[in-house]
């Protein structure tokens, strides 16, 4: 049996834990100020969620903030504009298993299962973009970090939300996962310690495995010093729960999902 794998990253500083408290302030004062407030978290955990299985990948990232070059991080940031649509495909993968998980559904047939949730991404899609087979491969490359690229993606939509309905003198592109990861690691990882609690829980489903793999996953230090925070599952709607109805194992499907705007807008500075 291999040994648990634990990200590298420091404690955040002991106000942390107390400073989210008030949501929508939080997200909008970090956003509006543009400023990297925890490099020694938001750099390497960003690392980790691109590249959770190339350490030189991670390596690269870490130097190029070390250095500040804009030259050789050109590639590197262009190709975070891929990853973070690989990012949101993820994100619906496991916001839909915590969803069926919530609402007991398919108890009758196995349970929740990573394969019932890519399902549904497929079959809700509304446009080309990424089959069922690519959806397995995408799950496959970032299921060691899924809790920390779902927290990102779900905060990227709760910006965007909030935004609409009282702008934060950002374009609405800018509001994107890596923005989140950088800008607010400290809720990005709160979040994401309630989502890697849920996926090492076993929930019934194939063969009474959790979510996420106990043994690959990269967790969160436990002395991280902050607080888990919830998120909502959602009712299944009647078009979903009529795809499960008639999925059959084996059943890959050709249906395209759609792809998330791939512009995003690096932090400018850091303090």
């Amino acid at each position: 049996m291999h040994s648990m794998r634990k990200m590298q990253i420091p404690p955040f500083p002991a106000e942390a834990r107390m400073q989210i408290t008030e949501i929508d302030a939080f997200i909008r004062l970090r956003l509006m100020d543009d400023v990297v407030m925890r490099p020694k978290q938001a750099v390497p955990m960003v690392g980790y969620m691109a590249w959770p299985n190339d350490a030189t990948g991670r390596a690269r990232w870490l130097q190029i903030h070390k250095q500040a070059s804009q030259r050789s991080a050109r590639d590197t940031f262009a190709s975070l504009k891929l990853i973070q649509k690989h990012w949101t495909r993820v994100a619906d993968i496991v916001h839909l298993h915590f969803d069926l998980a919530a609402g007991a559904h398919q108890q009758r047939r196995g349970g929740v299962s990573i394969g019932k949730s890519i399902s549904l991404v497929a079959a809700n899609a509304k446009s080309a973009g990424t089959g069922t087979a690519k959806l397995w491969e995408i799950w496959k490359t970032y299921k060691d970090v899924a809790h920390l690229v779902t927290a990102a993606v779900l905060i990227a939509g709760e910006a965007q939300m909030r935004h609409r309905r009282a702008p934060y003198g950002l374009k609405l592109t800018e509001l994107q996962p890596y923005r989140m990861a950088m800008l607010l690691p400290d809720l990005v990882m709160a979040v994401a310690m309630t989502i890697e609690s849920y996926g090492l829980k076993s929930v019934g489903h194939g063969r009474n495995e959790p979510m996420l793999d106990p043994e690959s996953l990269w967790r969160i230090p436990p002395e991280i010093n902050l607080t888990p925070l919830e998120f909502q599952a959602r009712p299944l709607t009647r078009a979903s729960i009529a795809v499960l109805n008639a999925r059959r194992a084996g059943n890959r499907g050709k249906v395209k999902t759609t792809p998330v705007s791939d512009r995003s807008s690096r932090p400018r500075k850091q303090r």
